[in-house]
């Protein structure tokens, strides 16, 4: 995976209350959030019981998700901005990386937003909660997914930086529990979350999304990518 700049400060500061400084590193273990950098004690409990399940989400991204990125600290029991007291919510970002196309650039921003909810959101839930303790755990308030990608026909050059449009999606507790019993469809889970849009380091405010169930996680298989041995992928 290659070492590109990851969600701008803007965006971060905007959604979720975290601390700065925090870099693209390659190890999986580094994804990670230190306990020490959550910022109450609430998180920080959340954290440390829950280290282990932690660490195989980051290393699960890592090896079967090969053609996204996460960022060094960028997995771990944040609190949304947009919500009241200490609420904690497992938070993880991904770049994306994929070929441009004329047709993907061609959709409303809206649209790119929704194909890349209706892949990636879903899969991610399942992934956050596939460990049990950490699934039935009440003092997880939800769940954030941050996704992050080129915006095509801005690659920039030595004088200017790409653009990247980001989407911050939060899902309470209790429609994540409903999405995950098979209760309702991508297209339900997108009306219920909340979904910030992002162009760059300009906010584009709450986006309403017409998602969709997408396989796109569960079979997508890149060009002569070989698993680490002893690796399984679910």
């Amino acid at each position: 995976m290659s070492g590109k700049r990851l969600l701008t400060g803007a965006l971060l500061a905007a959604v979720l209350t975290s601390p700065a400084g925090v870099g693209a590193q390659t190890p999986a273990g580094d994804r990670l959030l230190p306990v020490e950098q959550h910022t109450t004690e609430k998180g920080r409990q959340l954290a440390r019981t829950h280290a282990a399940a932690l660490r195989a989400l980051a290393n699960s991204i890592y090896h079967c998700m090969p053609w996204v990125e996460t960022e060094k600290g960028s997995i771990g029991f944040f609190h949304p901005k947009h919500l009241q007291g200490d609420e904690r919510y497992l938070s993880l970002r991904l770049y994306i990386e994929q070929d441009p196309t004329p047709e993907f650039a061609a959709l409303r921003v809206e649209d790119r937003a929704a194909s890349m909810f209706s892949r990636y959101v879903g899969p991610m839930l399942r992934r956050m909660t596939r460990d049990q303790g950490l699934g039935a755990d009440p003092n997880v308030n939800g769940y954030t997914v941050i996704l992050e990608w080129l915006k095509q026909g801005t690659r920039g050059s030595a004088s200017t930086r790409p653009v990247h449009e980001s989407i911050a999606v939060f899902v309470d507790r209790d429609t994540a529990t409903a999405y995950l019993a098979g209760e309702m469809k991508s297209e339900e889970l997108a009306r219920r979350a909340r979904v910030f849009g992002f162009d760059g380091d300009t906010a584009l405010g709450v986006l309403a999304l017409a998602a969709w169930d997408d396989d796109f996680v569960a079979t997508f298989k890149p060009k002569n990518y070989q698993l680490a041995a002893g690796v399984t992928c679910p």
